[in-house]
């Protein structure tokens, strides 16, 4: 489970390898507990903190002293080796270990208004034939009483459809009534949620919506479902939400799909559509397959589109990021393009 890796071995006294999620995340996943989401690199992420959970009572002192365990080895040079290569493992002293919560991921249903083709739940619907969620209110409601949860704990919903989740809006407006902040909802943007909005106006929440398209004809093929234009106009509807201060809120993801959305005109109209928007930010990544597949040979013209969002990015002056896997493969892309990028990483 833990295995000794030189290159995990921090030189610094009072240092080791860990990430901020290792320490004190949480994700809410259909049927286990987990440490993080993260599952872009070769290891494969997604520690357990408890498997087979459908909704059973959580001893949180238990959780707490396994993230101490992935304390002690990580502090001796022996990391878990489903962060072995995670990007997001990084030296530091990690000084609070406090028994805490600062990240929290929920994603723990499947069910969606979207067809992505590249969903897991469209490749393998008969994994999700049976809707076994649980509520998760009960278990923030426990987290905050007891000092587990704090306002100032990054929230994010995954999915799946949030919006779809008979308890989204109670979650969403418990949280906002106790004061969070930092709430990220990634949603499909074909329900319109008035918690969302709620969260925008109030500058504690920020939404992405997957359009991966900047025309409706490959959305269609993306999705399979015909919402291009209701999603644009809930987008556009988030955005009127915001004002100078909350204009980086609302956001447009595209998820790159060879064959299909992987040309700079349909990033340009994409952006294109945003900027229309009003929105600030721009969102890209690759989708999951292909990234498993050839991330040891993404094909240049990938790197090149990457390289044209950044530009036109900067021409529309959003805010420009890169999801997991996308920031994975760019990384090692710039440090083969650059190898002096290697020597600086390392210092």
């Amino acid at each position: 489970m833990f295995i000794y890796n030189e290159n995990y071995v921090s030189k610094k006294e009072g240092y080791y390898y860990s990430c901020p999620w290792l320490e004190h995340g949480l994700v809410f996943f259909q049927y286990k507990l987990a440490n993080c989401c993260f599952c872009g690199h070769a290891a494969g992420g997604h520690t357990l903190l408890r498997n087979n959970f459908i909704g059973q009572n959580i001893d949180w002192n238990r959780i707490f002293k396994i993230k101490d365990m992935f304390r002690r080895y990580h502090k001796k040079g022996k990391i878990h080796q489903n962060c072995l290569g995670c990007p997001f493992l990084k030296e530091d002293t990690w000084a609070d270990n406090g028994h805490y919560i600062s990240h929290l991921y929920i994603s723990h249903w499947a069910k969606c208004n979207a067809k992505c083709i590249y969903c897991f739940e469209t490749q393998h619907p008969e994994d999700f034939l049976e809707d076994k969620r649980y509520s998760v209110l009960p278990y923030i409601k426990d987290m905050f009483g007891k000092g587990i949860l704090s306002q100032d704990t990054d929230v994010s919903f995954g999915g799946g459809e949030p919006t779809l989740l008979d308890e989204f809006e109670d979650v969403m407006n418990y949280l906002l009534d106790n004061y969070f902040y930092g709430i990220r909802v990634h949603t499909s943007g074909i329900r319109y949620s008035p918690a969302i909005a709620r969260a925008i106006n109030e500058i504690r929440g920020y939404v992405v919506v997957s359009v991966d398209s900047g025309t409706k004809e490959a959305y269609e093929k993306i999705k399979q479902v015909p919402c291009f234009d209701k999603v644009r106009e809930n987008i556009r509807k988030y955005a009127l939400q915001t004002n100078f201060l909350s204009r980086f809120l609302v956001s447009a993801k595209f998820i790159i799909v060879p064959g299909i959305n992987d040309n700079k005109s349909e990033i340009e109209k994409w952006m294109k559509s945003n900027k229309d928007a009003g929105l600030y930010t721009t969102v890209l990544d690759i989708e999951e397959n292909y990234y498993l597949e050839h991330k040891d040979n993404i094909p240049y013209h990938i790197f090149e589109l990457v390289e044209y969002a950044r530009k036109l990015s900067k021409k529309y002056r959003t805010n420009f990021e890169l999801y997991e896997r996308l920031q994975n493969v760019y990384n090692n892309y710039k440090v083969k393009k650059n190898p002096l990028l290697a020597l600086i990483k390392r210092k």
